[in-house]
Order: C-alpha cells, then structure tokens, then sequence
C-alpha cells in the first residue's frame, strides 16, 4: 500500500525534493496543505473581506512597521486565561496567544510558505517516514538558557509520556525508545513515524500544536502550576506578570532570534496587555472606545457595528471549523439514531446562522468547511439526512417513542444564544427543552455528562485533528460517545497509509457517515472575524491564527 509521501511524489505535483529545507515555496506549501486537507490558507497573502480591504498591512509581508516599539492591550475573548502550558492547552483562542510564546520546528509565514522557525533546515528521508532538523544555534529561552536539540526531545517525550491533551498528535510517532525522537548532536534532531505521515511537516509547525518547544529548567523549578501561567519558550515575547483573572503582561524578548525581511528585529511593540474579557458588548465596547487597542475574536452579534466605525478596522476569512449540537448518545432521548436524526431535522441551520451568527458562517450542516477545498463537496452531493425537514423530523421522534421528550441543553455566555435559537426550534415540534446556563470556567468539565452541548472544531491546518479527536470511538472530544467501527478504521487508515485520492474518498466516507449517524447535528461553519483600532497595523489574517510579533502601533 502506498504511503501519502509516495501518492505526492508519484503524482508529479510534489517532489521529496520540494519537500527539503530550507524553505518550501508557496506553490509546493498550498500543495502539502491541500494534502493534508486545507487550501483555504491559499489566499491569505491575498486579498481579504476585511472593513478596510486589506489582507495585510506592509510590515507583516516584511517590508518595516509603520514605527517600531510602543505597547497595545489586546482583548481575548475568553472566560480565562489560566493554563498556557502548550501541550496541555486544547482551546484554541489559549493557542493563539501560546503561538506568540513558544516556537515550533517550523512556520508557515504570511505568505504561505514553510519556513524554519527553531529549525534551519530539514531533510524528508525515507520516504516521508523520517524527518531530520537541523536547530538554529543562536536561540535562547526567556529564562536565558541556551535552546538545543535536547529541549525538542524533551517537550516531545514529555507530551508522550504525561498523555498531554495534545499528545494524540503524537501518535504516529514510532517509540520514544525505537527512535521516535533521537538527538544527533546539538544542533540536530530526527523525527521519525512509523509510516510516511505527510502531516508531520505541518504538526511540527509553531501552529501545529504537537511539541512547541518549553525549558526543562524553568518546567522543573517553577512546577506545572506556577508554569502553566507563565510558560518559558523561545517565541517573540515573555510572560512577564499573569494576574489570573486580570490580565497577562507579555514582554518583547530583546533576544528573540527572529528578524523580519528588512533584518528589523521582531517583535516590532514593545510590549502587549492581554485582557481575557467574556462577555461580547463588554470587548466590542472597549475597542470602540479605544480602552483596547486589539481583539483576538469579534462576537458576530457585534461585526456591524464594529464595521461601521471610522476608528477600527475588521477582518473576515472562512474558518477551517464546524459548529453542532452534540447529542450524548448515552442518555435518553439520544439513544438511538433515528431520534438524533429527528433532532437534527428540526433545527433550521439557515435560520440559526442568520439569528445567530448574524449571516457570518455557512449553514451547510456538514462536517467540512469549505475552505477545506480539497476535500470539500457542494452541499447537494452530500448526504441530506440532515436536511432542516420538520415534518420528517416530527415523524421520526414519533417513531423513535421521544416526541414528548425532555431535554436539558448545557450552555455558556458564549453559546447561550445559539441554544435559545435551538431551544426555540425544539420547542416549536412540542418537544420540552430547557436551558442550564453555567460559567465557561466549569463548562468543558460538565460537558460528557450533559445532555447536549454545543461543540466546535478550531482552525486546525489537517482535518485529521479535529475529527480524529471527535468521531474516533477512543477521541479525546468524542463527547457523544459515537462508536462506529467502519469510522474508526476510516480514521485510523486516513492516517497512516493512503495516497492522496484515497484519502480523499476516506474523509469524505467518514463525513457521509457521520452525518448519516447524526452523533451531532451540524449546523454551520463561522467566519473567523477579527478587529483592532485603525492606528494598529501588521496584522495579517490566517484563520484563527494571531500573530503579535508584526504588530505596530502609531500612537
């Protein structure tokens, strides 16, 4: 069976040879994220939806800042901001800011190209199955030790063998003792899986979540606790202060490696303020008003009226998400398939996005965004069993014996207006649903044993991450508790050993069946929306990516 590595190379679009350090080229990098899934970053460089037309502003394409130092308070909008640990942060507006703290082997830069970050160069050997990194030997931590070869080691087995969150990215990695990770000198490591795994590039990226680089030392005298406010990288700013709760000073790292084109040392502020601020009019205010210089996410219900201001700037892209109810399959009345299709017929994807995203999402009830072009299909070439048909979903609750059920829907301030929306629906085929708001800080803790919970998957570059970690009967988010073996197989091949055609019909057979199964009722795919004051520029929109290191700031 041939491996991913194999189908590229053979295809003739991507040579192992593209595939070799230092650097891969736009082409051949839009070309190994359609492989694993996205070419929606394609664009990024490109034009973009923004308020002010613009994708990007001169300095983040490297080309100087508008002026060089300064500071900015940054919004988050987060319930808290308390666990910056990398390998153990799973949400991903805390990844976006750990992304600006620690680094990767490698980066995919503003204009779509693969770049090393810690990383010099690379050779892809062995087919794809093996990778070898030679480090940069310039790199310091925040706390001043010297970074080497050694520190990957450790932040990969550490990942392994705490069964970190993110760990399961790991996974196809050979053993940490059969040579999954060997140190060759100092300034060179092997990364090495058990079969050609073409994602792997992608995974070891600063954004790709599976072993941002941490200090051993600083891990081991200040604690997981202590360290997992205040973690030490190598990335472009330090944690200076973190008043939980309150707020994080991050500090730019007078050492930091990094320059931009011009050699202009990066970051290009002096320092950055985050505020996690939960509540949408709450950060949508105070970015108006000036109170903060930069929001990392803007509440849809507020984009019209940050769009209508002279003083503030919005970006919009497609995200690389899916939005749904996830029905515990545990628990009456989500027992059986035919009343989650019930439900899931009920509820007027078209009619939630207009009401509840404000029309910024596509209401395809669907596992793939489509800016998951490579595998995307047009809505009508996918299974309908979804389908917003209340009739059809009346008359299975009835066969299923739940047409009078009572349902519990689990909510937070951030999805508490989708579950009216949904609740509303419900309510509407005579089914009695209620609402039980909690605080997002205990949400994710009540969520396997909830009733139904809304859920989403983050930006991730492969699809692999997020429904690998969702429909796998063993997924780590598999809060509906679906278990399908064909599923699994599907995930588990999609993996390993596939070229890129046969990967493609398996996602899209694990998408039919899903959406077939109706573990979740899927209901849209949201814009990835973001905004900053007009006198910060250098931003550049990667979906549910912030880079701060191109920030600057005017005043």
């Amino acid at each position: 069976m041939k491996s991913r590595f194999d189908t590229v190379t053979d295809s003739g679009d991507i040579s192992l040879e593209d595939l070799q350090g230092p650097k891969i080229d736009r082409r051949t990098t839009v070309k190994l994220l359609s492989g694993a899934g996205v070419v929606g970053l394609a664009g990024c460089a490109g034009s973009d939806t923004s308020a002010d037309t613009s994708a990007s502003d001169a300095s983040a394409t490297g080309s100087g800042a508008s002026s060089i130092g300064g500071s900015i308070t940054a919004g988050w909008y987060a319930s808290g901001l308390d666990d910056l640990d990398p390998h153990y942060v799973t949400s991903g507006e805390r990844f976006q800011l750990v992304a600006n703290i620690t680094s990767g082997l490698t980066k995919v830069t503003p204009e779509v190209e693969m770049h090393g970050d810690l990383a010099t160069d690379w050779t892809v050997e062995n087919n794809g199955a093996r990778i070898v990194y030679e480090l940069r030997d310039d790199v310091r931590f925040h706390n001043g030790e010297e970074f080497t070869a050694a520190d990957v080691a450790f932040s990969v087995e550490r990942s392994i063998t705490e069964e970190a969150p993110n760990s399961d990215l790991l996974s196809p990695l050979k053993p940490i003792d059969d040579g999954g990770i060997s140190v060759i000198d100092d300034y060179t490591v092997a990364i090495e899986f058990e079969q050609p795994y073409i994602p792997g590039l992608i995974y070891f990226s600063r954004e790709g979540r599976a072993a941002n680089v941490i200090n051993q030392t600083a891990l081991e005298e200040m604690g997981r606790e202590d360290f997992k406010r205040a973690p030490v990288g190598t990335g472009p700013f330090k944690v200076a202060s973190h008043d939980v709760g309150e707020k994080i000073e991050l500090e730019a790292f007078d050492e930091y490696y990094d320059t931009d084109e011009n050699g202009t040392q990066l970051p290009y502020l002096d320092g950055v303020t985050i505020r996690a601020v939960p509540e949408a009019g709450t950060i949508v205010n105070a970015l108006r008003s000036g109170d903060l210089d930069f929001i990392n996410e803007v509440p849809l219900e507020n984009a019209p009226r940050l769009e209508q201001s002279s003083d503030v700037v919005v970006h919009k892209r497609p995200d690389l998400n899916y939005y749904n109810l996830s029905m515990n399959s545990d628990v009456e009345p989500f027992t059986t398939k035919t009343a989650r299709l019930g439900f899931a017929k009920l509820i007027d994807s078209e009619r939630l996005v207009q009401e509840g995203f404000f029309g910024n999402a596509n209401p395809e009830p669907t596992l793939y965004s489509p800016a998951h072009e490579w595998i995307y299909r047009d809505w009508e070439d996918k299974p309908q069993d979804q389908a917003y048909d209340p009739d059809e979903g009346q008359r299975l609750l009835e066969e299923a014996g739940v047409a009078d059920a009572s349902v519990t829907l689990l909510a937070d301030g951030r999805t508490k207006r989708l579950m009216e929306i949904i609740q509303r629906q419900l309510s509407n085929a005579g089914l009695d649903v209620s609402i039980e708001q909690v605080s997002t800080s205990v949400y994710w803790d009540r969520v396997p044993d909830a009733d139904a919970v809304i859920t989403w998957s983050s930006g991730d570059y492969d699809p692999d991450t997020g429904i690998y970690r969702s429909f796998h009967s063993e997924g780590i988010f598999n809060d509906a508790g679906y278990d399908n073996e064909r599923v699994d197989e599907l995930l588990e091949a999609q993996r390993e050993t596939t070229d890129r055609d046969e990967r493609r019909a398996q996602l899209q057979e694990i998408e039919d069946r899903v959406i077939k199964d109706a573990p979740t009722a899927f209901f849209g795919h949201r814009q990835d929306v973001v905004g900053h004051r007009s006198h910060v520029s250098g931003f550049v929109h990667i979906p549910f990516q912030r880079r701060l290191e191109y920030l600057s700031t005017s005043e």
